[in-house]
This record gives structure tokens, sequence and C-alpha cells, in this order.
């Protein structure tokens, strides 16, 4: 799949964009990691485009929002 695009409203900013929903940071050392991550949020988020933010905050740091509580603990639970 490959998902390797940021998902976010880039003229809002990182800080205004969805405020309030959950929200954690990931290291990826290697683009392979970021690669995996993008496409686990496809594979296992149900509408991902609306439903979850990505973006690349920082040198090797991926951050993501999610809407709902239980895709962010998903999410956590197998990535951080």
């Amino acid at each position: 799949m490959a998902v390797i695009y940021e998902l976010y409203d880039q003229d809002r900013g990182w800080e205004h964009t969805q405020p309030g929903w959950y929200e954690c940071s990931v290291r990826a050392e290697h683009i392979d990691k970021y690669v995996e991550m993008t496409d686990w949020i496809v594979v296992n988020i149900g509408k991902y485009k609306r439903h979850c933010r990505w973006c690349v905050t920082d040198t090797n740091i991926v951050s993501f929002k999610f809407r709902y509580e239980r895709d962010y603990i998903l999410f956590t639970l197998r990535w951080s």
C-alpha cells in the first residue's frame, strides 16, 4: 500500500488541525516504520481519511491524531 503522504490540513498547521482529538507521537528511525504505521492505519481504521490525521512533526517523529479513543488505543498498543 505505502501511504507515505502526510494527511492533515497544512494551511491550518498541525496544532490547529482537529484540536481535541486523541494525539500520540512515535519515533520512526526509518521510512520503513513510517510506511508500516500508515499501512496499518489504512487497514485497521475504518474511513481513516475522515477519522485520523498524521504528519512528520520533527526529525524521526511522526505525530498522529485520532477522532475515536478506540482507534487511539489500538494504535498505541501496536506502535508505542
